[in-house]
C-alpha cells in the first residue's frame, strides 16, 4: 500500500509540473465524475448522489462532442428503490480562461430512464455550464452543473404506480458533477531551451541557457557600453558611461545649456532652460519687435509697431484701443469707447452713453441733458407711459417710480413750466366710480412729484373719468390705452 501511494504521489508531481494540453481537434477526453441529482418535485424522489463517466472528442478548436452516462439509486415516498440512468449527447465549447482553465458551455440531447419500482424512458433537452482546471498535459478537474428538461415524462399520462409521483406535463431534473478527466492526443507545446518562450512561438529554439531573449525566443542584442546602441550598430563601442550619443553610438557635440544648439555654434551659451532659441542659440523674437518670444504677450505684432516691455502696442488711456488706432487718446478711465477709442453715443442723441439715462432714444427725438426725451417734446401734452396703479386703486406700482423720477428731473430743469396731471379711465364700471378713481390717481401722481421737490403751485390734478377716451372701449387694447395718466402744459 505504501508503495502504491508513493507511485501515485510521483505521478501527481509529474502531472502538475507539465504544461496544460491545448484543446485542439483530435484531442480525446475520458473522465469519471460524482453526480448529485435534484429530481423534479413532482416525482417526490429523494435527491441523491451517484456516479458517471464521459467520453468526448474535440472536432474544432475548443469545441467537443461528448457523451456521458450516470447511475443514481434513489427512493420513492414509500422508500421503494428507483434507479435513475440519464444519458447525454451534447456539444461543449471550452472557452479558455488563463493558461490552464476553461469555462464550459454545452447543450444537447438527454435520454432519461427510471427503472425498478418506477419505469420510464423519456427524451428531452439538456444544458451544461462548467469549469475545467488543467493539472498538466493529461489531467484536469471538471466541475459541471446540468439541467435536463424532459418533454414527455410518464407522469404526463396520469396515475403511475410509484408512490408520490404526481401528474405533470414535463419534468426538470438538475445535477452537480465533479470529477477528473484525461485528455489524450493533443499537441503538446513545451519549452525545449527553457527560455520562457513556448516551442510553437520560439524562432530560436536552441538558445543557450540563461541568455536573455525577446518575445520570439531569440537572444537580445548586446549593448556593451550601455549607451543605448546595440553592439552591431555601435561605431564607438567604448563610449564613456553617461555620454550622449547619436544613432551610431558616437558622442554628440556638447550643448552646455541644452537648447539644441551645440556650443561651437551657440552665440548665447547660457540660455535659460526651456527657452525657445534660433539657429544661433539665442532667444527667439519671431515678430522682430525687440521682445523675445518668452516674454512677448503679443507675439504677432506687425513690423514697425511701437511696443511696450510685454511686446504689445501701448494703450495710454487704457480704453482697450491701442494708441496707434486711438483717435481719442485721452478718454477718461471707464468710459465705453468705439473701435476708434472715442466715447460712444449709441442712439446719436448728442449725449454720450456714460451720461445717457435713456440710451435707446429713437432717432430725431429731442432730449434733455441726461439723454431722455425732453418734457412734452415740443407738444402740449404727454402720456406717461408705464405709470400704472394697483387694480381699482390709486396706489402707484413700483415700476412707475422711475418714470415719474424723470418727469421730476425735467420739471426741475424747466422751472417756469406749470403742468396739469390728468387721470383717465376706461368705461368699465359706474361712471361716478370711474370719476372718483381718476381724480385719486391724478392726485397720487401730483403728490409723488411734490415729494420729489417740485413746487405744488406748479402742478394741478384733474380726474376726467371715462369722458375723454383715446381709443375704442370695446376692445381690450382700447380700454388699456384709455386707462392713462396724461401730463399737460398749462403755460
Amino acid at each position: 500500500m505504501t508503495r502504491r501511494i508513493g507511485w501515485l504521489a510521483a505521478a501527481l508531481v509529474l502531472t502538475l509540473s507539465a504544461p496544460a494540453l491545448a484543446q485542439k481537434p483530435g484531442t480525446v477526453e475520458f473522465g469519471g465524475f460524482g453526480r448529485f441529482t435534484k429530481f423534479d418535485k413532482a416525482t417526490h424522489f429523494d435527491d441523491r448522489g451517484g456516479l458517471g463517466a464521459r467520453l468526448g472528442v474535440f472536432v474544432l478548436p475548443n469545441l467537443a462532442i461528448e457523451g456521458d452516462a450516470a447511475y443514481t439509486a434513489t427512493y420513492t415516498l414509500n422508500q421503494d428503490l428507483v434507479r435513475n440512468i440519464p444519458i447525454h449527447a451534447r456539444l461543449v465549447y471550452n472557452l479558455p480562461v488563463g493558461e490552464h482553465g476553461a469555462l464550459l458551455l454545452g447543450g444537447g440531447y438527454v435520454r432519461n430512464m427510471f427503472r425498478k419500482t418506477y419505469v420510464e424512458s423519456a427524451n428531452g433537452f439538456g444544458g451544461l455550464v462548467g469549469v475545467r482546471l488543467g493539472l498538466g498535459e493529461l489531467l484536469s478537474i471538471r466541475l459541471d452543473a446540468t439541467g435536463d428538461y424532459i418533454t414527455d415524462p410518464r407522469s404526463k399520462a396520469g396515475a403511475v404506480p410509484a408512490a408520490g409521483v404526481t401528474r405533470k406535463d414535463h419534468n426538470f431534473h438538475y445535477a452537480g458533477q465533479a470529477g477528473l478527466s484525461l485528455l489524450f492526443g493533443g499537441k503538446r507545446d513545451g519549452d525545449r531551451d527553457k527560455d520562457g518562450v513556448r516551442n510553437s512561438l520560439d524562432q530560436c529554439p536552441d538558445t543557450p541557457r540563461g541568455e536573455a531573449v525577446d518575445a520570439t525566443g531569440c537572444p537580445l542584442q548586446k549593448d556593451s557600453d550601455k549607451d543605448g546602441v546595440t553592439d552591431s550598430l555601435d561605431r564607438c563601442p567604448n563610449t564613456p558611461a553617461g555620454e550622449r550619443v547619436d544613432a551610431s553610438g558616437c558622442t554628440l557635440p556638447k550643448d552646455a545649456d541644452g537648447d539644441g544648439v551645440v556650443d561651437a555654434n551657440d552665440k548665447c551659451p547660457n540660455t535659460p532652460s526651456g527657452m525657445a532659441v534660433d539657429a544661433t542659440g539665442c532667444p527667439k523674437d519671431s515678430d522682430g519687435d525687440g521682445v523675445v518670444d518668452a516674454n512677448d504677450k503679443c507675439p504677432n505684432t506687425p513690423a514697425g509697431t511701437t511696443v511696450d516691455a510685454t511686446g504689445c502696442s501701448p494703450d495710454s488711456d487704457r480704453d482697450g484701443v491701442v494708441d496707434a488706432a486711438d483717435k481719442c487718446p485721452n478718454t477718461p478711465a471707464g468710459t465705453p469707447v468705439d473701435a476708434t477709442g472715442c466715447a460712444v453715443d449709441s442712439d446719436q442723441d448728442g449725449v454720450l452713453n456714460a451720461s445717457d439715462k435713456c440710451p435707446d432714444t429713437p432717432a430725431g427725438t429731442k432730449v434733455d441733458a441726461v439723454g431722455c426725451p425732453a418734457l412734452f417734446g415740443g407738444g402740449a401734452s404727454l402720456v406717461l407711459q408705464g405709470v400704472n396703479f394697483e387694480t381699482g386703486k390709486a396706489v402707484l406700482l413700483p415700476e412707475s417710480q422711475a418714470i415719474l423720477d424723470r418727469v421730476a428731473e425735467s420739471l426741475t430743469d424747466n422751472p417756469t413750466v406749470t403742468v396739469e396731471v390728468g387721470g383717465h379711465t376706461d368705461n368699465t364700471g359706474r361712471k361716478a366710480t370711474n370719476q372718483r378713481l381718476s381724480q385719486a390717481r391724478a392726485n397720487a401722481v401730483r403728490d409723488y412729484l411734490i415729494g420729489k421737490g417740485i413746487d405744488g403751485g406748479r402742478i394741478t390734478a384733474q380726474g376726467y373719468g371715462q369722458d375723454k377716451p383715446v381709443a375704442d372701449n370695446t376692445t381690450v387694447a382700447g380700454r388699456a390705452a384709455n386707462r392713462r395718466v396724461e401730463l399737460s402744459k398749462t403755460n
